[in-house]
């Protein structure tokens, strides 16, 4: 069986990541990184997390180079375990951001983070508040999923909430105008009712911009697939009915306009009308 050092080695080279860019990730020399991979030292524990979420492996595979326990997959096979943690998102993301050199998505993420600092979305499934930068890291590391590594985007899906959230402008946003201006669109303003007339108005507006309609998307996709722990029967049934009303015609528009993201949107589609069905069924069944 491998040793240490040589598997570390080798899930950092099947990664795709230098030594340079993993020190940088989990904010370390890259003579520790170096001196792991020679056998000269080991990872700290509390390092060995980090590592497996940025190699995409287990901690068990790294210590042993055995897979995961029955016992540890039946928890990830649990929704409520939050399987995909901030800071392991994190350490994902601010090291796919300097691979692939996307410096816009890099600063995105450090200002979101800052920004949502000690916000928290409610749950209804026992786990307690959970830190809102939960959601926008999710919604960021499903378009890298679906293969969107727009520079654009990606900052964009970091940064959607934070003017509604955290009281600044758009203007104020570390971000270039075609960011800015997504975020615009997607920030609904103070005077926004929830009437048919303002929803139409609303979603007519994000449909025009290529950013902010994928975003939308990506965001509804998100939420519908947490609906089940976050909300409450009656939120579900209004959520569903708005997502029929605004959402699908904002998805089919937005197939028909930008055709680039045909393949994306086929799966966002699957999902989000697979969860939808699902939850109307269960809804007829309970009334």
């Amino acid at each position: 069986m491998q040793e240490l050092k040589h598997r570390l080695a080798e899930a950092r080279k099947q990664a795709g990541l230098t030594q340079n860019q993993v020190a940088e990730a989990l904010n370390i020399s890259t003579q520790s990184v170096s001196a792991w991979e020679c056998g000269n030292s080991m990872p700290d524990i509390e390092k060995l997390p980090e590592l497996a979420a940025l190699y995409q492996r287990t901690t068990d595979w790294l210590l042993t180079g055995k897979g995961p326990s029955e016992d540890l997959r039946n928890v990830t096979r649990d929704l409520r375990a939050r399987l995909f943690r901030e800071e392991h998102m994190g350490t994902y993301l601010s090291a796919f951001c300097t691979a692939k050199k996307l410096h816009n998505t890099r600063r995105a993420l450090d200002y979101a983070r800052r920004m949502h600092e000690g916000q928290f979305r409610k749950s209804s499934d026992g786990e307690g508040p959970v830190p809102y930068i939960y959601h926008p890291m999710l919604m960021t590391c499903h378009a890298l999923a679906l293969g969107l590594e727009e520079d654009d985007l990606l900052s964009a899906c970091l940064l959607h909430d934070v003017c509604e959230d955290c009281a600044v402008s758009p203007d104020e946003l570390p971000a270039n105008e075609a960011v800015r201006e997504a975020v615009r669109l997607l920030t609904k303003p103070k005077h926004f009712d929830g009437s048919a007339e303002a929803q139409r108005a609303y979603y007519a507006a994000i449909a025009e911009n290529r950013i902010a309609a994928m975003v939308k998307l990506l965001d509804r996709c998100n939420n519908v697939s947490g609906m089940a722990s976050g909300f409450r029967v009656q939120k579900i049934a209004e959520y569903i009915q708005e997502t029929l009303d605004y959402v699908y015609p904002l998805m089919d528009r937005t197939r028909h306009a930008f055709p680039e993201y045909a393949d994306a949107l086929f799966l966002i589609r699957y999902h989000m009308r697979s969860v939808i069905e699902t939850a109307r069924h269960l809804l007829r069944a309970a009334l």
